[in-house]
């Protein structure tokens, strides 16, 4: 497999620590010490805890972690589509080998109380007590933005998943897809920051790409609440009239408003050129992926950390503490505070910066986010061999702002987009694909 070399992982931590491999004075006690807690086990947390382990191998890093495996979203449209020959395997992996390799604490179980001033992390079983807390917890939906009936939001969840999150998501999309028969394939996209801006819009190209290779006589209808694409907007318009003029229909300035899954009806708001004003319609539909708005993680919000009316984690400019405690960290994708898009590829960057901040930080030294700055790059499949790529450099001045450069859409691309998914799977998991 091609590595990308883009950008260089590395990492590396110390002491087992699971369930089922506890040391005799902890078996006795509910409670555990460590120097570093890290809330959360995807793509930020565990590169955090692994460049942090390979900065001080002696340090004391605990993750914990409510998922039994790690389930990834980079090329899951991909596998939706089937493009790249990517199977459910290459989104899927143990946590066994990184804890092996990297040698970091591990505790696989659900958080229930954070209490950020006695520094304490309660789950299921134990009692964490940290002097630093790194909490990369991710994302979480706000239905309650879109609908007021809670039987409507457990409905919409079950028959029109986000697939914004990795694992069950993911598999009844492709459920979905594979069971298609004809009609309208609706996706929906929300208005404000969400979790991967080109996602909705390289799934529209990877539905729309197996719709044409099993001769599935269907439309795929995009409604998006802005003028254009929130991501490469240039390159995935070209892709929709190259490529799918005949599948994709793109709506802008389109917002979602209801759905109806006895009638099979979807009512939106498009805005109306002439008239200069938004008119209420409807569509039919056969199947939908409805992406509600996005915010933080709950556990922020239940660790007593500030966020925005919006939900993302408010930081101390230029770092990544939390205004609410200079002894908590918030990486990945629940920081609102940057204009950093939430990938994977981010999250792998930003968490490489706390490390190195915190490690200074305990040698009493100064890390100067200004000359440390995070770097982007994010791929997207265009047909089955052919995607598109744009790479994020930062500089900063009274705060953080990109320059950013896109690629055509080519075969070469596409190689790249495998080299570097595979890349950072072996580097933060421990695991050759």
């Amino acid at each position: 497999m091609i590595r990308r070399d883009f950008f260089k992982y590395s990492f590396v931590s110390a002491a087992l620590l699971t369930t089922s491999n506890i040391n005799a004075k902890q078996i006795n006690t509910s409670t555990i010490k460590t120097k570093v807690a890290i809330c959360g086990g995807g793509f930020a947390g565990l590169s955090c805890a692994k460049h942090l382990k390979e900065l001080n191998k002696d340090l004391d890093v605990t993750v914990i972690e409510k998922r039994a495996n790690f389930s990834s979203c980079p090329l899951s449209n991909a596998w939706l589509g089937e493009a790249l020959n990517i199977s459910y395997e290459d989104l899927n992996y143990d946590f066994n080998s990184a804890i092996l390799k990297y040698n970091y604490n591990f505790i696989n179980e659900t958080i229930e109380k954070i209490n950020k001033d006695k520094k304490q992390i309660i789950t299921s079983n134990h009692i964490i007590e940290y002097e630093y807390l790194i909490m990369a917890v991710g994302i979480d939906y706000d239905y309650e933005k879109l609908f007021k009936d809670i039987n409507k939001i457990k409905e919409c969840k079950l028959k029109a998943p986000a697939g914004l999150k990795p694992g069950s998501e993911h598999l009844a999309l492709k459920r979905m897809i594979k069971n298609f028969k004809d009609g309208n394939f609706v996706i929906s996209i929300p208005n404000g920051t969400y979790k991967c801006p080109p996602a909705p819009y390289e799934r529209a190209c990877m539905i729309a790409n197996y719709f044409k290779k099993h001769n599935i006589k269907a439309k795929v209808i995009v409604l998006d609440p802005r003028e254009k694409p929130a991501a490469k907007p240039k390159k995935f318009l070209e892709a929709f009239e190259t490529f799918y003029k005949d599948i994709i229909v793109y709506k802008p300035y389109s917002n979602f408003k209801d759905i109806d899954f006895k009638t099979k009806k979807i009512v939106y708001e498009e805005f109306n050129k002439e008239k200069l004003e938004y008119l209420t319609l409807s569509l039919e539909f056969e199947e939908a992926n409805i992406i509600p708005p996005n915010k933080a993680n709950e556990l922020i919000k239940k660790a007593n950390l500030a966020t925005y009316e919006n939900g993302w984690a408010k930081l101390r400019q230029p770092t990544f503490r939390s205004i609410s405690s200079e002894d908590v960290y918030i990486i990945g994708d629940s920081q609102g505070e940057y204009a950093f898009p939430k990938s994977a590829q981010m999250a792998n960057s930003t968490a490489y910066l706390v490390a190195q901040e915190l490690i200074d930080r305990i040698n009493n030294k100064k890390f100067n986010y200004k000359e440390n700055l995070p770097g982007n790059i994010c791929y997207s499949m265009i047909t089955d061999n052919k995607a598109v790529s744009i790479s994020h450099l930062y500089e900063y001045k009274d705060t953080f702002k990109a320059n950013s450069f896109t690629s055509k859409i080519q075969e070469d691309i596409a190689i790249a987009a495998q080299g570097w998914y595979f890349g950072l799977i072996e580097d933060i998991l421990g695991i050759k694909s």
